[in-house]
């Protein structure tokens, strides 16, 4: 075998234990992989994907998503709404009229979850950053001290028209003070190539504007 710059590269990155170029971008530089600090996290994270995806295709469809698990998180959600706006058919809905929504479930663990809701679906292994979250409040509350990132309960993604979710945003159930709609990024370096979708949070103590001033934010991976 003719050892090439590139295989040399390889070679240095895992003597390194650093992930090769190679396996992180196409030659054109797209991203074909979830970026890691280190070899050991991003191999392990390789077979816990590679672990959902066989459970999927052997067992069918599971009761909640891991959603580091998805490569492309944003065309899995796209499906979903699309499979719903399929599902109200009858009531004339149309793909340009409906939209993502997403809020925090009591259901703490994905070991807790038992079954897939009935419309929409469950994921987990979500971070907060900036902020924590009080499960039994249902609520934000500010960090502990010297821990950066909380693991946050399931979420139900789901899809309603524009109407329904103005009046969800309105109506009350997230606090004196409206919900905060919270942006779900794939890495901790946030940016519009990272954003995957929003999920509307409750705000018992503070406005929504003091969580937007902490930068407050849901992460996929927090490494």
């Amino acid at each position: 075998v003719v050892v090439t710059s590139e295989i040399m590269e390889a070679i240095n990155s895992i003597y390194d234990a650093r992930v090769p170029k190679s396996w992180l971008y196409s030659p054109a530089g797209d991203e074909l992989s979830w970026m890691a600090p280190n070899l050991g996290i991003w191999y392990t994270s390789f077979m816990s994907r590679d672990k959902q995806y066989r459970t999927w295709l052997a067992s069918g469809r599971p009761s909640t998503y891991w959603m580091t698990g998805f490569f492309n998180p944003q065309g899995f959600l796209t499906g979903v709404q699309q499979e719903i706006t399929r599902a109200h058919k009858n009531e004339n809905w149309a793909l340009d009229s409906v939209v993502m929504h997403a809020e925090v479930t009591e259901i703490l663990t994905s070991e807790n979850c038992r079954s897939s809701p009935k419309e929409g679906v469950y994921v987990h292994g979500l971070f907060m950053d900036g902020a924590a979250w009080h499960s039994h409040d249902g609520t934000m509350v500010e960090s502990e001290p010297k821990k950066l990132f909380s693991l946050i309960p399931l979420i139900l993604v789901t899809a309603v028209t524009k109407t329904v979710k103005r009046s969800l945003a309105n109506s009350g159930n997230y606090g004196p003070f409206g919900a905060y709609d919270c942006p779900v990024y794939k890495y901790p370096a946030r940016s519009d190539r990272y954003y995957v979708f929003s999920v509307m949070l409750g705000t018992q103590n503070h406005k929504p504007l003091h969580w937007i001033l902490r930068g407050v934010a849901l992460l996929c991976a927090c490494d």
